[in-house]
């Protein structure tokens, strides 16, 4: 299990301030390829299909729920989330099984 690096922060804008707010994570295939990193070149290179997709893993933020004044007077930090590749972990670690690119929603 891996830290996610760099960590993923963001500073909210918008929200009612009286308001509660579930902040979450997840992660989503970029394309249906799989990767592995070339040392020579310093560089993901493909290196076949990726295994299918299998269910979102939702990571919700530790100080959810709390007001939208809250979130919006610092930024907001997922420091605390870990990319697992095991699919049963029941410790609310994102799972990601295979090397491929992705981006966060």
């Amino acid at each position: 299990m891996t830290r996610m690096f760099p960590t993923f922060q963001v500073r909210l804008y918008g929200l009612d301030p009286l308001a509660d707010y579930i902040l979450m994570m997840d992660f989503v295939p970029v394309d249906d390829k799989r990767y592995r990193y070339a040392f020579h070149s310093s560089s993901w290179v493909v290196a076949g299909k990726a295994d299918p997709v299998s269910p979102p893993r939702i990571h919700v933020h530790p100080d959810s729920p709390a007001k939208g004044g809250q979130w919006m007077k610092q930024v907001v930090s997922f420091d605390k989330l870990k990319l697992t590749n095991n699919q049963l972990d029941d410790n609310g670690h994102v799972s990601k099984r295979t090397p491929r690119q992705t981006r966060r929603r």
